[in-house]
């Protein structure tokens, strides 16, 4: 009996070569750091702001959730007539409003949404509980909690530094001297960075720790202020000043990230 194993198997696919050069346009996604920090900073803001061909990923709708829960709108756009939609998903218009406490915030694993949220929320009045997926729970969140703590927040944790955990927020922040330690992510200072103009006496922050990873990313919190109108001081590697002040409602356009 002749062996038919080999024609069996299927035809190799056979790639299909050039005959010139390729002239084509890709859309690349928008990057997931700055949507998110433009989320907050919309949140914060003095006014409405669009945001335009944001990142639509797990992270970003954490974020957009979290912070509908904490009372701000947000509302997904049609593309304006004559226009290319943005094949990622709609531009986000967002409407800032008094936030309130009374929710349970799910990060999921996303890193920008447990270090953002929690000091955005802190300014709600109420209670806010902040949560994520099981894994999420062993991922260092000591920084933040102890950042609120010392920035006169009442948090309650299991005292193991990490979610879930539970805070009460008066609807405002003093603010002033922070220190920390932000060897674990930079998305610490990132977090408190965000809110700071919305503190009473904005923010002096500096970290102490023996490491400050990612640094380009707190360059582009930093940058992110100034654009809505923030002043933003570097007295020295590893501190910050941010002032008290508006933070400018403005339309953004959420640049690509190649590493998506």
């Amino acid at each position: 009996m002749a062996d038919t194993t080999h024609s069996q198997q299927p035809d190799p696919w056979i790639a299909p070569r050039a005959r010139g050069p390729l002239h084509g346009d890709v859309a690349l996604p928008g990057s997931k750091s700055l949507t998110n920090r433009e989320l907050v900073l919309a949140a914060l803001a003095d006014g409405p702001s669009t945001i335009r061909l944001p990142l639509h990923s797990r992270d970003s709708a954490l974020m957009v959730a979290g912070l509908r829960q904490l009372g701000v709108g947000i509302e997904e756009l049609e593309p304006a007539p004559g226009t290319e939609p943005n094949p990622y998903g709609p531009d986000l218009r967002i409407i800032p409003a008094p936030m309130h406490g009374g929710v349970r915030v799910d990060c999921g694993l996303a890193g920008t949404v447990m270090r953002f949220l929690p000091p955005l929320a802190a300014l709600a009045a109420g209670p806010v509980t902040i949560d994520g997926d099981p894994y999420a729970r062993k991922r260092p969140m000591g920084a933040i909690i102890r950042a609120l703590v010392d920035l006169g927040v009442d948090v309650t944790d299991d005292g193991d530094g990490a979610m879930p955990f539970t805070f009460t927020g008066t609807g405002s922040i003093r603010g002033g001297a922070l220190t920390i330690d932000a060897s674990a992510s930079s998305q610490f200072v990132s977090g408190l960075l965000l809110s700071a103009p919305r503190f009473e006496e904005g923010l002096h922050l500096t970290h102490v720790g023996d490491r400050l990873p990612s640094l380009p990313h707190i360059d582009m919190t930093v940058a992110a202020l100034r654009a809505r109108g923030v002043r933003v001081d570097q007295p020295s590697v590893g501190e910050w000043v941010v002032h008290p002040g508006p933070i400018a409602a403005r339309d953004v356009t959420i640049e690509p990230d190649l590493s998506n």
